[in-house]
């Protein structure tokens, strides 16, 4: 795997600065969105603790599902580029609104910040994910995915870390440098991005409305091949991935009787089985596109879901299954990535990876509706959300399996041992 990333690091332009860049933006984006949570819950009655959880994962997501036509148009018509670096420069003043209501405690306030920085990385999601080919050509789309994604989660990861231990170590003067310092770093490394990009093209109206874009989207999507189902593939990924962050909170609290340090890490090691899965299916898959693992994925994430609700285990061994659990999540979902950058060319990659956000997040923002719902039917009883997750896990695999051309003949390929990686 290294000698493949040095090998790569010798054509074209180097991967680093807009990995790194995406990297620091998700830390910021979740270290602001576990903080709310963390210290926002203890700002609010015991009663109000699950609607901040709902809501500041909806704050997050709301730009993307509204605003992801007009990024879509923004990487068509600008240097993906400089998409990237006005985004990062507008990250700074958020962090200063964010601090502001860290400040005076006013959870107000920091919604704003968590929305804004929702409405900041909704803009320029397209032209980074673009850029991955832009970068590398064709040959780089799986390989770039997988580690792109991996440093994605490893963002998550220790965002959600740091956010458990600032609100168990809490001083606004941490919150406020790294707040800062981060969102610099990041509009740097922006500026640090090369790449070979196609030709921009004319504006031309473009429908800005979310709903009439889906229609429109999807009607495009159709005429590539497996893409639409690609879209809602990975749409129901961070409908269950949302739901595992946001019921994780709550179990680690409520049943496990642990602290905010010790929720955080146990967040964090479903990010690195998220990572770990990603970067695995992306080497195994080399210049190519498995759909096979989508089914290998989505079948082993319900299992694991489902031995964790039979065994109901401690902290220790908790962490041992929501690392298992996260790993096939990984592993489904590079796959879907590839897919789409594969069969999507040109600039309409950018209309068509706005449309993937919008669906993502609806998807994500329904997850913050369905969290609010099952914890006021059961009590919050936290296995009913992961029996539930485990159900849509297993129904995703086996309607791959026998809906979507190519993943049954690919999975047994993969079975066969004929990975293709050449």
């Amino acid at each position: 795997m290294a000698s493949n990333f040095i090998d790569m690091e010798n054509h074209k332009h180097p991967w680093w600065p807009l990995f790194i860049t995406n990297f620091l933006s998700v830390f910021n984006d979740n270290l602001i969105k576990w903080l709310v949570i963390f210290v926002g819950i203890n700002w609010v009655s015991a009663d109000n603790q699950s609607t901040v959880i709902s809501i500041a994962s909806a704050m997050l997501v709301i730009p993307f599902i509204l605003f992801s036509p007009m990024a879509g148009k923004l990487s068509k018509i600008y240097e993906k580029r400089s998409i990237m670096i006005w985004g990062k420069m507008a990250e700074m003043p958020i962090m200063l609104i964010a601090i502001g209501g860290f400040y005076w405690h006013n959870l107000y306030i920091v919604m704003v910040a968590v929305l804004l920085m929702g409405l900041q990385s909704a803009l320029f999601s397209p032209a980074k994910y673009g850029l991955i080919r832009d970068i590398r050509g064709v040959d780089g789309i799986s390989f770039g995915t997988g580690y792109m994604e991996m440093l994605t989660f490893v963002g998550v990861l220790l965002g959600t870390v740091l956010a458990g231990f600032l609100s168990d170590h809490y001083g606004i003067e941490w919150v406020g440098a790294i707040l800062l310092f981060i969102a610099f770093i990041g509009w740097l490394t922006s500026r640090m991005i090369r790449a070979d990009e196609s030709p921009v093209m004319e504006s031309q109206p473009t429908a800005l409305n979310f709903v009439s874009f889906i229609i429109k989207q999807y009607k495009v999507a159709k005429n590539f091949e497996g893409v639409n189902y690609a879209v809602f593939g990975l749409s129901m990924f961070w409908l269950i991935g949302s739901l595992i962050q946001m019921n994780i909170s709550m179990h680690g609290k409520n049943v496990l009787g642990e602290s905010d340090t010790v929720t955080g890490l146990i967040m964090s090691v479903a990010a690195i089985g998220i990572a770990a899965g990603a970067i695995l299916s992306g080497w195994l898959s080399g210049k190519h596109v498995h759909l096979g693992y989508v089914f290998i994925g989505s079948i082993g994430l319900g299992l694991s879901m489902l031995a964790t609700i039979i065994i109901n285990p401690s902290t220790y061994y908790f962490m041992v299954m929501i690392f298992f659990t996260a790993f096939f999540a990984g592993f489904y979902k590079i796959p879907l990535n590839a897919h789409i950058q594969d069969k999507v060319k040109g600039r309409l990659l950018g209309d068509i990876l706005g449309y993937l956000n919008i669906m993502v997040f609806i998807f994500i923002l329904f997850s913050a509706g369905l969290f609010e719902l099952f914890n006021q039917l059961s009590g919050k009883n936290t296995m009913i959300i992961f029996g539930f997750i485990a159900i849509c896990s297993i129904f995703v695999g086996v309607y791959f399996f026998f809906r979507v051309d190519g993943v049954k003949e690919d999975f047994k390929e993969i079975m066969k041992g004929n990975l293709g990686r050449d």
